[in-house]
């Protein structure tokens, strides 16, 4: 199945985002959103391996959830 979810946030977000992926590992789209602002969610899995990853990272403490809540608001959202 092919989903076609489009992520944008603003300068202030995209700052923030770019801060927090100091942690290692984060997923292709999220790398993606952090440099250019905007991102292409294109499957269902993908989008939860990324919630996966936002649920991790805020359990873990190594960054600053409060800035990632844009995304898995949008996701939870759309329906992933």
């Amino acid at each position: 199945m092919e989903i076609k979810l489009l992520l944008t946030l603003d300068l202030r977000e995209q700052a923030a985002l770019q801060a927090a992926l100091v942690t290692h590992g984060a997923p292709d789209a999220l790398v993606t959103l952090a440099l250019t602002g905007a991102c292409r969610i294109s499957s269902v899995e993908e989008g939860r391996q990324l919630r996966k990853w936002l649920a991790e990272a805020r359990t873990a403490g190594e960054t600053d959830f409060a800035s990632l809540h844009v995304i898995e608001r949008a996701l939870v959202d759309f329906g992933v």
